[in-house]
């Protein structure tokens, strides 16, 4: 989580500080940038040089804005490699370290390894995997201090919030340790779909309405899934955002761990919990995240990636797939299952375009018009389909199509 956010997230980085020569040859850091840091005149034949006083924060100022850092220290002066890293930690206070030292002890839990020897020797595992698992490390630690110096931290997820924000709010909480009064999970309009409120009904999360003046109230709140640019404001809250959407700067955000590449929030809280100890995901916890990362990935068919895919296979192991399979199914009162067959009964077709009205609906039921126009659409040579109703007076209209572009919301 960086500590402050006002430049785009960029790649994740190495910084290797070293007085021995070929160090990053032993690197294999996948998509990383690594950074090597040398004496003013020192060799750059790669460009990725950097210079300055290694004990000295201002020397690290230009890594902000990486997606992650991890440091890797390797110095004869056993006493300038934990200055080393105190000093990047002064500006990224997320940043993991790796020490290859002897006579300097680990500290448990706080994304720090320290290990005598050289990197062939110290890592038997793929390094990229022992470094995921060095920020997720950090990245939980810093959380912990920031919700430990408050009573009354809530989780805040979107509006009308989806089983991956519910799912990774509920592991946040999980994760810290905290209770339903210490770390409520909250949301600026309650949940409509009824198999999401039956999601927090089986595995008994609740989820609270909240207002923006009651939100603005807090010291500290976390975001999950979201990224509340409008509580950004001076004397307004201080934030730590978790979120795989796109990243929005936001002066408030103490920490953030914002990674767009990923299919789902959940995938990040999964990892956080296998970095720390992933026996603490039971049953529960592993059914809400797994349905989660299915449904933000549409069943690991849509914007999904190979952490996504392992998150997936280690919740599977664990999750209680008769539960799963409840929540999946669609779920609708009465009166919004008689409006969907009422539209349907009274649908027309012109050529391609199949359009369904369903009348005067109440806000919770609103839903069904997405349901009805996908189920439209599977009506013989549809293209396109348009399921319609009133809500609150309001004519809500759901647009489908399948086919070339442009599509509906060209």
């Amino acid at each position: 989580m960086a500590t402050q956010a006002e430049t785009d997230i960029g790649p994740p980085m190495l910084v290797v500080v070293s007085d021995g020569p070929d160090l990053e040859a032993s690197l294999r850091a996948g998509e990383r940038e690594v950074w090597r840091w040398g004496e003013p005149g020192a060799d750059r034949r790669d460009g990725k040089r950097f210079h300055g006083d290694p004990t000295d924060p201002a020397t690290y100022e230009w890594v902000r804005g990486a997606r992650a850092v991890t440091t890797v220290v390797m110095l004869r002066d056993h006493d300038r490699a934990r200055r080393v890293v105190r000093a990047i930690r002064e500006v990224r206070s997320d940043t993991a370290a790796l020490i290859l030292a002897s006579g300097i002890p680990d500290a448990p839990g706080d994304g720090t390894l320290a290990r005598p020897g050289e990197l062939r020797d110290v890592l038997r595992i793929d390094i990229e995997e022992e470094l995921l698992r060095l920020e997720a490390e950090r990245r939980v630690y810093c959380l912990r201090n920031f919700v430990s110096a408050v009573e009354t931290v809530p989780i805040l997820v979107h509006p009308d919030p989806d089983p991956d924000a519910v799912s990774s709010a509920f592991a946040v909480r999980a994760l810290l340790e905290r209770t339903a009064d210490s770390m409520p999970i909250v949301t600026r309009r309650a949940i409509t779909r009824p198999e999401n409120r039956r999601m927090t009904e089986l595995l008994g999360i609740r989820v609270v309405e909240v207002g923006h003046d009651e939100l603005l109230a807090f010291d500290r709140i976390v975001a999950v899934d979201t990224q509340p640019g409008d509580l950004c404001v001076p004397g307004g809250p201080e934030l730590a955002i978790i979120d795989h959407h796109p990243f929005e700067a936001c002066r408030s955000a103490i920490l953030h761990d914002v990674r767009p590449h990923l299919g789902s929030t959940a995938t990040m809280l999964t990892q956080y919990f296998r970095a720390m100890d992933e026996q603490r995901v039971g049953k529960v916890l592993a059914t809400a995240l797994l349905f989660g990362i299915k449904t933000d990935t549409d069943g690991l068919t849509r914007k999904v990636t190979p952490e996504d895919v392992e998150a997936y296979a280690f919740l599977q192991e664990r999750a209680d797939m008769e539960v799963l399979s409840r929540l999946e199914r669609p779920a609708y009162p009465v009166d919004a299952a008689r409006a969907f067959g009422a539209a349907l009964h009274g649908l027309c077709q012109q050529d391609d375009v199949v359009v369904a009205f369903a009348g005067e609906l109440t806000p919770e039921a609103s839903h069904i018009l997405a349901d009805l126009g996908d189920f439209c659409l599977g009506i013989e040579t549809a293209t396109w389909a348009l399921a319609a109703g009133f809500v609150a007076d309001e004519l809500t209209v759901s647009i489908r199509h399948i086919g070339p572009p442009p599509g509906a919301g060209a």
